[in-house]
């Protein structure tokens, strides 16, 4: 009877094993929209077994690059599909055109001996470098074109670039921001970190000017001030502070 399809399809589908099959199915199909459109022309997600997610890149360069992402694309598969995607691991193959793809498929990157030396680049490059280098590198691989982008460094003819803007605005990436200003341990990784510490200090500066002139003329502010000061050197030591700010505090270094 018409009626029972309700309750008998859903038992079929799990002594079958097909409820199971159709959420492996969903967590393939929501790759795209989990690593974003541009690396998703790179990558396709071609199996889930136990809680691991194998996606096939087309190079070792995208494969390093999707290495710094890596916990913040659990995070996105955490939110959509809890406890399904516990880790991802990324292998270098050829992937398959998608229909519809193919006609308008970019004209290809540079040879892979660019992309080898790009990686080996990214590699060598200091901690906190390598993922602007690999994003670099992914750019100039894809053949893309225009100044560095002033968050990841990566060439873009849009500022900031399309992935650092749609990540200016996520939440978890803001919350991460105020961790950093705090003091506390990072927690994100890749594109992610990159945003929220650009977040971080863009807002310590923008304190610490809206501050300076009250802490000019009221010298019981001047401990907040040197407090914003302390902060943005701990993250980061390389950048001198506004120039009233470090005149005002005394300070003979950065």
């Amino acid at each position: 009877m018409p009626w029972r399809l309700k309750q008998v399809i859903p038992e079929a589908l799990r002594q079958a094993g097909g409820e199971e099959r159709l959420k492996r199915g969903r967590v393939l199909a929501a790759w795209r929209e989990v690593v974003g459109r541009e690396l998703a022309q790179l990558t396709e997600a071609v199996a889930l077994e136990k809680g691991v997610l194998l996606v096939q890149v087309s190079d070792p360069v995208v494969a390093h690059h999707l290495t710094y992402s890596r916990l913040a694309l659990l995070r996105r598969y955490g939110e959509r599909f809890p406890g399904m995607v516990r880790e991802i691991r990324f292998q270098v193959g050829r992937l398959e055109a998608r229909e519809g793809e193919r006609a308008q498929a970019p004209n290809p990157g540079p040879p892979l001996e660019l992309s080898r030396k790009a990686l080996a680049l990214a590699q060598e490059a200091p901690p906190g470098l390598r993922e602007p280098v690999a994003r670099a590198a992914l750019a100039l691989l894809k053949g893309r074109r225009g100044d560095p982008c002033p968050i990841c460094e990566a060439p873009s003819e849009d500022h900031p670039c399309p992935t650092c803007r749609r990540l200016l605005h996520d939440p978890a990436v803001r919350k991460e921001a105020e961790r950093l200003k705090r003091g506390k341990p990072a927690t994100l990784a890749g594109e992610g970190l990159l945003v929220a510490r650009h977040l971080a200090r863009e807002s310590l500066l923008q304190e610490m000017r809206d501050l300076y002139p009250q802490a000019l003329r009221e010298e019981g502010l001047r401990p907040l001030l040197q407090d914003l000061a302390g902060r943005f050197r701990a993250l980061f030591p390389q950048e001198p502070l506004p120039e009233g700010v470090r005149s005002l505090l005394g300070g003979g270094g950065p």
